[in-house]
C-alpha cells in the first residue's frame, strides 16, 4: 500500500506511478484522516510506502502525524519517497525517528512555493519531469526487490535546514492571513475542494481561510484557474504550477 500527501500534484503523480509499477494501491492521506485519526497496520510480509512533498526540508506535519500512528510488524517492508524542488535536507532522517524506514528515495520536481520564489522556467520544469519519469523505473524496481537503500538528495547544510529552519517555518510561515482572493475570483470552488486541510470555506461565492495556519501546500494559489488567489503582494507577478497543466507532462 502507498499513502501520499500532495498539494500541487507532484507527489500524487509519483505515488500513482509507483503504485502502477509495483501493483500496489495509492491512497490520499488527507482523505483518510479528514474524519479523524486513522489506524494503519502493516503486517509481516506486506509493503508500505509514504510519498510526500518536502516543506522547509521536512515532511508536512500531517504526514508526520500519520506516520506516527502506523503500526508496523516485523517482516514488513517500509519505505518513503519525497518530492522536492531542489533538495530534501534531513527530512528522511527525521522521519526515521518514529517511522521504521528501510529505504528512501527523493525526486526532484518543479518548484511550486511561489510565496518564496517564482516557478521554474518551462524548459526546466519539463526537464525535471522527464528525469523523474526515468527515475521511476529504478525506484519501483528497488521497491519490488525490497532494497535497503537511501538515495536522497539532502543538499548542503542539511542538518541546519531541517533542525533549525524547518521548526521556524512551521511556527511562523504557515499563516493563512496573507491569503486573499482578488476581484478576478469567479467562485468556482476549486480552492475549497482541493485544500487537503479543509482550511478554505466558500462564503458568498468567495474563499475564506478559516484556520490560522495551514500546510502551505500551495494547492489553492497554484490551482486557481483565474490566478485570483494571492499571498500578500509577492505572488502578484509570479507564475503558477500544478502538475498536468503542462500537457506534455501527463505521462
Amino acid at each position: 500500500m502507498i499513502y501520499f500527501f500532495s498539494g500541487t500534484g507532484n507527489s500524487r503523480w509519483i505515488a500513482e506511478e509507483l503504485a502502477r509499477l509495483t501493483g500496489e494501491q495509492a491512497l490520499s492521506i488527507p482523505d483518510l484522516v479528514k474524519d479523524g485519526p486513522t489506524a494503519v497496520y502493516a503486517g509481516a510480509g506486506s509493503s508500505i510506502g509514504i510519498v510526500f512533498p518536502v516543506y522547509a526540508w521536512g515532511a508536512p506535519l500531517l504526514v508526520e502525524q500519520f506516520c506516527k500512528a502506523i503500526s508496523v510488524s516485523e517482516g514488513a517492508y517500509v519505505y518513503a519517497v519525497c518530492t522536492c524542488g531542489d533538495e530534501a535536507g534531513f527530512a528522511m532522517r527525521r522521519l526515521k525517528r518514529f517511522y521504521p524506514l528501510q529505504a528512501a528515495w527523493s525526486f526532484t520536481m518543479p518548484n511550486n512555493y511561489i510565496v518564496g520564489f517564482d516557478v521554474d522556467a518551462a524548459s526546466l520544469e519539463q526537464k525535471k519531469i522527464d528525469a523523474a519519469r526515468e527515475r521511476l523505473g529504478r525506484v519501483s524496481a528497488g521497491i519490488l526487490a525490497r532494497k535497503t537503500e537511501f538515495d536522497v538528495h539532502t543538499g548542503p547544510a542539511a542538518w541546519l535546514k531541517t533542525a533549525v529552519i524547518r521548526p521556524m517555518f512551521n511556527t511562523f510561515a504557515r499563516r493563512t492571513k496573507p491569503f486573499y482572493a482578488t476581484s478576478d475570483c469567479n467562485g468556482c470552488g476549486i480552492c475549497e475542494r482541493g485544500c487537503p486541510t479543509e482550511t478554505i470555506v466558500m462564503r458568498q461565492g468567495r474563499p475564506a481561510w478559516v484556520n490560522r495556519n495551514c500546510a502551505q501546500c500551495m494547492a489553492c494559489i497554484n490551482r486557481c484557474p483565474k490566478k485570483a488567489i494571492q499571498y500578500g503582494t509577492g505572488t502578484l507577478h509570479r507564475g503558477r504550477y500544478y502538475f498536468g497543466n503542462n500537457k506534455t507532462n501527463n505521462g
